[in-house]
């Protein structure tokens, strides 16, 4: 069965709470499912959004969105959705957001049908936010990708819906620390407010790495860019023991001299550069996630010796594991 809504029906069924002037939370319980939605209204005209849902039926909502020059933020943490819309120049009339990925979208003035599928529960955090907010920092706009800069000078209206690929381990750890903010009232906008433009920032510069690999792609056959993407791929499963350079070459079918250079052109960093910081995040991931030790964490991601693991951490985020257990836990 498939329980069709328009948005201001689905609207209706949700009870709502409003906790003071910025923050408040909608839920919804129904013989088809539950949902609920917390928001928060920051300053620079960000709205921050933590939506939960999960239907017994396959439910299709139908909106439109207004003319407000607003774009979208949303990282989605579990679940997935599929979403068509019919005759919108320059954004497909059919697409999937799912779990683990990222995306940013300007679909002013549009209608739309999002399409919930039944017993899958899903979890996402979205910021809504202006334009503006990247013109109220100094500097040139060179380094943004090009949409932004167009929307920011408002040069176009171009519509857009960018997936910027997996959500990072960085990612990850911001969005859980806004989904544990231990603080309350000014405190927690603060907070708040800190970590969504410490996501941005980070969504932000994905974009523009993805654009870069676009870029260095075109020095390579389709069929050693999939090469080299398997390589990266090995590596992220077999962080605690990865293969030598001559071993990991062998099983993606190209030669060392090959993998260590398109590895570079492709990603930026060496093979062992891109195992280090992988490592690293892990471990700045567990320190904050789990009560391991700091021995045990280092094992975990690979390194036999602490000191040594401890000297790179330090190098890569400025302080020891242990002081920054003890400044973010």
């Amino acid at each position: 069965m498939t329980i069709r809504l328009n948005w201001t029906e689905f609207d209706e069924l949700y009870d709502a709470v409003q906790f003071n002037d910025c923050e408040g939370k909608v839920e919804l319980s129904t013989w088809f499912g539950q949902a609920s939605g917390y928001w928060t209204m920051l300053r620079h005209n960000l709205e921050l959004v933590i939506q939960q849902s999960e239907y017994s039926q396959t439910v299709i909502l139908e909106g439109e969105h207004d003319d407000s020059p607003f774009l979208t933020s949303k990282f989605l943490l579990s679940g997935g959705m599929r979403t068509t819309t019919p005759n919108v120049p320059g954004v497909s009339d059919d697409y999937e957001e799912v779990a683990g990925y990222n995306y940013l979208f300007y679909l002013p003035d549009i209608r739309e049908f999002e399409h919930f599928p039944a017993n899958k529960p899903k979890q996402c955090i979205s910021i809504y936010w202006h334009p503006d907010l990247l013109s109220s920092f100094q500097g040139s706009f060179q380094e943004l990708p090009t949409l932004l800069q167009q929307l920011i000078e408002n040069t176009t209206t171009e519509r857009f819906h960018q997936p910027l690929g997996a959500i990072t381990p960085a990612m990850r750890l911001v969005l859980r620390q806004i989904l544990q903010c231990p603080f309350r009232e000014t405190l927690r906008q603060m907070y708040l407010e800190a970590k969504v433009l410490e996501l941005l920032t980070l969504q932000i510069a994905q974009w523009g790495e993805n654009n870069l690999l676009l870029r260095r792609s075109l020095f390579f056959r389709p069929d050693e860019i999939e090469r080299l993407h398997h390589a990266k791929a090995i590596l992220n499963q077999t962080l605690q023991n990865p293969p030598s350079l001559l071993n990991l070459a062998r099983q993606i079918g190209l030669n060392d001299f090959k993998l260590k250079r398109g590895f570079r052109e492709m990603f930026g960093t060496t093979v062992c550069g891109y195992v280090q910081s992988l490592r690293l995040e892990q471990a700045q991931q567990l320190l904050l996630g789990t009560n391991l030790t700091i021995a045990e964490i280092a094992s975990q991601v690979g390194y036999e010796s602490i000191s040594h693991f401890s000297y790179l951490f330090k190098r890569r985020f400025g302080v020891t594991p242990r002081d920054y257990r003890r400044c973010k836990g």
